[in-house]
């Protein structure tokens, strides 16, 4: 192992790249804390999401806390769910003033695309406890959806 100098000028037998790591994850750490922090009235707020697949369909979880199902949207386009809404910021009587927050509002946003086929007809989504919980099944392999297209007389 090699010798080092610390800031005082002293010899250190250690290795510096594991307090370098740690120094460069705290940094990324705070710098994530404080743009959060600075993201009020931000309208890019993109919930985090659990996904989970069985054989039979997809199982997405995303966090929506301070948000119902009057104030989200959930589509689906082109083998994309998309999740949509607007966090509202609490209203304050009298004289309050906010000092500090690090909650976000503003619109939310979040897409995922899914490689295999959705039924679109047996989409469901319930919302509690700030968890939105949406269920997507699967195509069944070889089925597409069709549409026929009538042929009109000219």
């Amino acid at each position: 192992m090699s010798n080092f100098i610390n800031n005082s000028g002293a010899f250190l037998n250690q290795n510096p790249f594991p307090q370098w790591q740690k120094e460069m994850n705290d940094l990324f750490e705070r710098f994530n804390r404080d743009m959060g922090a600075n993201r009020v009235n931000s309208s890019s707020i993109s919930p985090n999401l659990e996904l989970v697949e069985t054989d039979r369909n997809y199982q997405v979880t995303f966090e929506v806390p301070g948000m119902n199902e009057n104030n989200l949207k959930v589509s689906l386009k082109d083998n994309r769910l998309i999740v949509e809404g607007t966090r509202k910021q609490m209203e304050y009587t009298g004289q309050s003033e906010i000092c500090f927050t690090e909650l976000n509002f503003g619109d939310v946003l979040r897409e995922v695309s899914f490689d295999e086929e959705i039924n679109a007809n047996t989409i469901k989504a319930t919302c509690h406890d700030g968890l939105l919980r949406v269920t997507l099944d699967k195509l069944e392999p070889g089925l597409h959806q069709v549409k026929r297209i009538p042929i009109q007389k000219s």
